[in-house]
């Protein structure tokens, strides 16, 4: 069960991202179905992002793949990363009176636009 913890604290990124969207949709009366299918569809995507990970870093040895490094947590870390940054801007329009870049800045993450 322990090898799953990575991908369980994933998911609950993930679920942060989510609940944190719909509350700022409704906060700013901005819900939208294809915002959120689009946002569930890519949830989806980072759900198989793990599985395949997963299976080629526990049985890819089985088939061939003899890769050297575990690719699971460098998936974690990108997709985790991402739903940090789209929490960040989901709080902030939650409540307004928090800036996203200085949120940004409080969690030491790197954007790209420094």
């Amino acid at each position: 069960m322990k090898q799953f913890y990575p991908i369980i604290i994933a998911l609950i990124f993930n679920a942060l991202d989510i609940i944190s969207g719909l509350i700022a949709g409704v906060k700013n009366k901005d819900i939208q179905s294809s915002k959120l299918r689009d946002g569930l569809f890519k949830k989806v995507g980072f759900i198989f992002c793990y599985a395949l990970a997963w299976l080629i870093d526990t049985q890819g040895s089985v088939i061939g793949f003899q890769i050297g490094v575990a690719i699971l947590p460098i998936i974690i870390l990108y997709v985790c990363t991402t739903e940090v940054v789209s929490i960040i801007e989901n709080i902030c329009k939650i409540n307004s009176d928090l800036l996203p870049a200085k949120l940004i800045q409080l969690f030491h993450i790197k954007t790209g636009e420094e």
